[in-house]
């Protein structure tokens, strides 16, 4: 009898494809420096959308490329700005291959079929081991809430365009992390954007056009590449409830009671 492997999460398949494939390059960022009145209308609307886009939970379609293959996956998620995450993947027979959860401090995964369950804090290093994306959950979360990686700081960010132009652009940085942002003119819609660690590209996202939910604009596709791996993650939102109330409990997992399951520690010195 053969043995029944579980699913690789969506963007677990970094380790698992051959990487090469072609990224979307995103234009250089350029254009005059933006007028006082610029700047303060896009921070002022950065501001809002940090206060109009607090939690989500829905489901979607997850599509990831890499190596000329391609794989296809549902999950049904629930989040917080902060970096508080739940993710459950399913097969098309509606059985969980996958739960991953994080507070913001720790993380944890359980494979049922792979009967594995691992656990460690809940950094970009573990995350970038569980699905793929070396970046913390709160980069996570903050990306699939449509804001940007790093919370813009006003007095740090240089903010490029003019009324008119095609596009508003910010560049800032935090702690050694870079990001490059391009805004719509007038609605100032985050489009795109590329993550940068240590001067090296990380991450690029694009978001897909945007509907109305509760009277906030929100995307109904977020596309990510992870640079380093040649891996695209393109994610079709199906169903989506804004600012939902969300227990607590979501965000984290208990040991499975099932002696049978391994346990194993993410930040155990002497891990491969």
């Amino acid at each position: 009898m053969s043995r029944r492997l579980a699913p690789l999460s969506p963007l677990l398949l970094v380790a698992a494809l051959t990487a090469g494939c072609a990224t979307r390059a995103l234009p250089g960022i350029e254009g005059p420096p933006a007028s006082a009145a610029l700047r303060t209308a896009l921070h002022s609307a950065l501001a809002d959308r940090e206060a109009a886009a607090r939690s989500l939970r829905g489901t979607a379609t997850i599509t990831v490329r890499a190596g000329g293959q391609q794989r296809r996956f549902r999950e049904a998620f629930a989040l917080e700005a902060g970096g508080r995450l739940r993710l459950e993947q399913y097969e098309w027979t509606g059985l969980a291959t996958m739960i991953l959860a994080s507070d913001g401090e720790a993380v944890a995964v359980h494979l049922p079929f792979a009967r594995q369950f691992l656990r460690g804090r809940a950094t970009p290093e573990n995350l970038a081991r569980l699905v793929g994306l070396p970046v913390a959950p709160g980069v996570l979360t903050r990306l699939l809430l449509g804001l940007p990686p790093l919370r813009v700081d006003p007095v740090r960010a240089t903010v490029l365009g003019s009324p008119g132009g095609p596009a508003v652009a910010v560049i800032s940085e935090r702690d050694g992390t870079a990001q490059a942002l391009r805004f719509t003119p007038g609605t100032f819609f985050l489009e795109e954007g590329e993550l940068s660690e240590g001067g090296q590209p990380l991450l690029r996202f694009r978001f897909g056009p945007a509907e109305p939910l509760d009277g906030v604009p929100v995307a109904r596709g977020l596309t990510l590449w992870h640079l380093p791996e040649g891996v695209e993650v393109a994610v079709a939102f199906d169903a989506l409830e804004l600012n939902a109330r969300l227990d607590a409990g979501l965000f984290s997992l208990a040991v499975p009671a099932d002696a049978g399951v391994r346990i194993e520690d993410l930040d155990r010195p002497d891990r491969p």
